[in-house]
């Protein structure tokens, strides 16, 4: 019950959260002159072709996934990319219909069919999010660095390069920390659990918990081999995902269409940002994200970015439900068996942690 009232609790704060921010554009002039029919016209402008290779992209973007899940797997077992690749658009298709709290899809669904721990999984889990995250850093570093928006003022140039310059030196620094926590785990984590001992018991165990799953998915990088094959797939994939935004905009024409990629990179950023605040089913964050990079960054015109926006939910998370659901017809499953082997896998590792 507590679970369900936490949801609950959640999916109400984001959808006010939502809220908000429409409230607060449709104040602006621009919002208030709002045309259904621009945007109408906006839609069924777009180029066909150009979103069949939009189509072939996000499907190409999941097996990336699946190939770097393998160099993470390695050293425990050389998993089938078959098993991986439907692992991705199972996890992707719960997020999309439950919410964040699908994310445990992933890793249960591998780990069973794999036969092998969940802790294991979710160690994997963590350090693809760790991956994720210095992508996106490294995105929006170059974004600034090339510069998609033209500054008023030679000022302004100087401070998008400095930022870009910042942002690179951050994710230089989230590397190098990532190889000292690989090289001296047990002396790093017990000097940061000394640091953070004034936290509460609940949070601490918490935190220790992230910590000792970062530090066993790091292990499972064993080699340059390994190391190269994840940080290659990682830029490979973001690629993708920038140039499936860049095709999005190319396909709708207009101002949208003269956007250049690193613009792309900025926007998919900002998307990335408000995928915390994600309503099951609906989305959210992520369309509020783009459109807010287009209207407040690039000045694109609310109708066409708010198409933008739309197009984008579409062909990221249509393909993904479509296949998802064809995977577990084939199998013989349903979001409800996926929660529950997530949840049963969930209680078998604290198990074995209170063991």
């Amino acid at each position: 019950m507590k679970k369900n009232l936490r949801r609950w609790l959640w999916l109400v704060f984001v959808a006010i959260v939502i809220g908000l921010i429409f409230y607060n554009l449709s104040g602006s002039p621009e919002w208030r002159n709002f045309s259904w029919r621009h945007l109408w016209a906006t839609l069924s402008g777009a180029r066909p072709g150009l979103l069949l290779v939009v189509l072939a992209l996000v499907y190409t973007s999941y097996f990336l996934r699946a190939y770097r899940w393998r160099y993470f797997m390695h050293p425990i077992k050389r998993a089938s990319l078959g098993v991986l690749f439907a692992g991705q658009v199972l996890g992707f298709c719960s997020i999309f219909l439950v919410g964040r709290v699908g994310e445990i899809v992933r890793p249960a669904y591998i780990a069973k069919r794999e036969n092998v721990s969940m802790s294991s999984m979710l160690a994997v889990l963590v350090l693809e999010r760790v991956y994720d995250t210095i992508a996106l850093v490294l995105l929006f570093a170059a974004s600034l660095y090339f510069n998609p928006v033209t500054p008023s003022t030679a000022r302004g140039e100087w401070v998008l390069h400095e930022g870009g310059f910042i942002m690179f030196w951050a994710a230089g620094i989230l590397l190098a920390g990532l190889v000292i926590l690989r090289l001296y785990a047990e002396g790093v984590t017990a000097w940061l659990l000394r640091r953070v001992h004034f936290l509460p018991a609940r949070t601490l165990q918490g935190f220790e918990h992230f910590l000792h799953s970062f530090v066993e998915g790091l292990g499972l990088i064993r080699n340059v081999t390994g190391l190269l094959g994840s940080v290659v797939s990682t830029l490979v994939l973001w690629t993708v995902n920038t140039t499936v935004f860049w095709l999005v905009f190319q396909s709708l024409r207009g101002g949208l269409a003269r956007l250049p990629w690193v613009a792309a990179a900025l926007t998919l950023f900002c998307a990335a940002l408000g995928l915390a605040v994600q309503l099951p089913g609906v989305g959210g964050g992520y369309q509020v994200g783009a459109i807010l990079a287009l209207t407040e960054i690039f000045s694109v015109a609310p109708e066409s970015a708010t198409g933008a926006g739309i197009l984008l939910w579409i062909m990221i998370s249509v393909p993904c439900l479509a296949l998802g659901l064809v995977l577990l017809l084939h199998e013989g499953l349903t979001i409800g068996k996926l929660e529950k082997i997530a949840e049963e896998e969930q209680q078998q590792t604290a198990t074995l942690t209170d063991a």
